[in-house]
């Protein structure tokens, strides 16, 4: 007896679903094919940054999870999480961009990542940049 493989296509259990984001749009080139990095935004307008907010991970996700997943994208600097959110702080804002291009949509412990470009200093009054480095290192 042959078995059919199960279609399995974002099957969450229970009968459940997760919709399947949309992939990121296409960064924005000049004419010789460079990325045009001053001009990337976010699904919600944001202007790119080196700070990203990450949601959407499955239950359970843990810190050293997410940094496996960001690790050969970009180098995470430090994550800041919440109950159901998480801030990813970076070195740099390209690597940003890119780590967020190529994991929008990632299914991490059953959910697919959603991946905004998050502010300097966040509404929740937390600062990314001076914690570890002091003000003036790096950035831009």
């Amino acid at each position: 007896a042959t078995r059919r493989p199960k279609g399995d296509s974002g099957s969450m259990g229970g009968g459940l679903s997760a919709p399947v984001p949309a992939p990121a749009p296409p960064l924005p080139r000049d004419i010789t094919g460079q990325v045009q990095y001053d001009q990337v935004r976010d699904d919600r307008g944001n202007a790119a940054t080196k700070n990203l907010f990450v949601a959407g991970y499955g239950m359970g996700t843990t810190e050293q999870q997410l940094r496996e997943i960001f690790a050969p994208h970009c180098n995470v600097t430090s994550i800041v999480m919440k109950s159901s959110f998480s801030f990813v702080n970076t070195s740099d804002r390209k690597d940003a961009i890119h780590a967020r291009e190529a994991l929008i949509g990632a299914v991490l412990n059953g959910s697919p990542l959603r991946i905004n470009f998050a502010k300097e200093t966040g509404r929740l009054g937390t600062s990314f940049d001076t914690s570890a480095y002091g003000p003036g290192s790096g950035g831009y």
